[in-house]
């Protein structure tokens, strides 16, 4: 079984890539006390999880700031591949917990992306599991640096339904 991460007050969490357009390699980043966690993902999981933290801050009426986007460590070693995305909140402490569940076998079935619902069944995972708990500014943070980054690549405006986070 793969590691599990569980940063509760992440320094960074920061979506980033490496290679060249058209063969960038996509990873969610976070760093805790000088502890790196690096994921590997595709760019429709950023998207999604960028998107469903904009979504999600905006039904709390989030205006504060947005936490300064920040840099992939280098060099970047993903502990695992990401199969599933979810998402907890907890609103008296203005936290949203993002979930990362390691692909398996079992998720080449399963559509979840970034549903933000997990079942039970989950529970039984044979893979890692990483915890990111984000304050609302730095959910924002990441959520408008990804949505640049995923944007970088390719021509993906507001024709193509991208929304920006409201900052």
């Amino acid at each position: 079984m793969s590691d599990d991460f569980d940063l509760r007050n992440p320094d960074t969490f920061v979506a980033g890539t490496v290679g060249p357009a058209g063969q960038r390699i996509f990873f969610l980043q976070a760093t805790e006390a000088g502890h790196v966690v690096s994921l590997k993902l595709e760019k429709g999981q950023v998207w999604a999880l960028a998107n469903l933290l904009s979504e999600l801050l905006e039904g709390e009426s989030y205006e504060g700031p947005a936490a300064a986007f920040g840099e992939l460590v280098e060099p970047v070693t993903a502990a695992w591949t990401v199969g599933r995305l979810a998402t907890g909140m907890d609103t008296e402490g203005k936290v949203i917990v993002v979930i990362a569940d390691e692909i398996d076998d079992d998720d080449d079935d399963d559509d979840a992306g970034a549903s933000g619902e997990m079942s039970p069944e989950d529970d039984e995972r044979t893979g890692g599991r990483g915890r990111f708990h984000l304050d609302y500014a730095m959910a924002l943070g990441f959520a408008q640096q990804a949505l640049l980054l995923v944007e970088e690549g390719r021509d993906f405006g507001m024709r193509n339904g991208h929304r920006p986070p409201k900052t």
